[in-house]
């Protein structure tokens, strides 16, 4: 018996197994296979077209390397990139409708990304397709982009809306929503502050208050090394300009300092010559 390679065949080559008595007893999952056969064919074919056009590069190959290299007398056996980089049997990308309106939306408005998220969102997700979508608003799911989505499909699936017109009808309702949540509460705070309530700023407030620290930190050494800079500069072109001055000076200072260095020279020969006077009348 030959295995099955196509798992759409597997009620077609078991009813002729039941039929030639190979199998005898009807398996349990017959009669609903056959009630619901799969609607789609999911096994993975190649096309004849590729298949001829990789018997003909085969072809060619093999003649290529029937012909000896005249040059070494080396036969070509291995393969070029181009031949091992076939992608006939690589999977196919997947591609969804809603990542196209996910994108679109993200696309036109970006600072919906901006929108912080919890890890929590992430579970309710999950359940996004148990939602009742008819209405936008949903009570356990943060209103963001992918409302949106859902609403889009829902439209498109069960009222039989154009998807062009359902994006847009979806769309406007989040833009109706969003500004009811914010006006809702800016209202709330206000009231919360008429009333005496205090509130310690935002974590976006903070980060921008510690982004600020550093970078009047950052002008103020600027400015401190930009006045050095030009110090420097100026004190190099003054230089420049009383080299002579300065090399008279330089000879002047150093002929008095010859003089001294003579002078106390000679102070020093006196002294010395004290001091053995002195000890010759000590030692007499």
């Amino acid at each position: 018996m030959n295995a099955i390679k196509n798992a759409g065949q597997v009620l077609e080559r078991t009813s002729q197994y039941l039929d030639s008595g190979l199998v005898t007893k009807q398996p349990s999952w017959y009669k609903v296979l056959a009630y619901h056969p799969p609607m789609f064919n999911n096994t993975k074919t190649v096309k004849i077209q590729l298949l001829k056009k990789i018997k003909e590069e085969e072809d060619s190959r093999y003649n290529e390397i029937l012909n000896v290299n005249k040059t070494n007398g080396f036969y070509k056996t291995r393969l070029t990139p181009k031949q091992m980089n076939k992608d006939f049997l690589k999977p196919e990308k997947l591609r969804f409708v809603e990542d196209d309106i996910r994108s679109l939306f993200y696309r036109q408005h970006p600072w919906e990304l901006a929108d912080p998220k919890v890890l929590n969102e992430n579970e309710r997700n999950l359940n996004i397709g148990k939602l009742d979508w008819s209405t936008m608003k949903q009570y356990t799911k943060k209103l963001d982009g992918e409302s949106v989505v859902q609403r889009t499909l829902y439209l498109v699936r069960v009222e039989n809306t154009p998807l062009y017109n359902a994006y847009e009808q979806s769309k406007y309702e989040y833009y109706r929503l969003k500004i009811a949540d914010e006006t809702e509460s800016s209202v709330t705070a206000e009231q919360s502050e008429m009333f005496g309530a205090v509130y310690n700023k935002s974590a976006i407030e903070y980060g921008f208050d510690k982004e600020m620290a550093v970078l009047s930190k950052w002008k103020k050494d600027a400015i401190a090394l930009t006045k050095v800079i030009e110090a420097k500069r100026a004190n190099s072109s003054a230089s420049g300009s009383n080299m002579g001055e300065n090399d008279n000076l330089k000879a002047e200072f150093e002929g008095e300092n010859g003089e001294k260095e003579e002078v106390q020279e000679e102070s020093t020969e006196e002294d010395i010559f004290r001091k053995l006077s002195k000890f010759d009348e000590a030692q007499n």
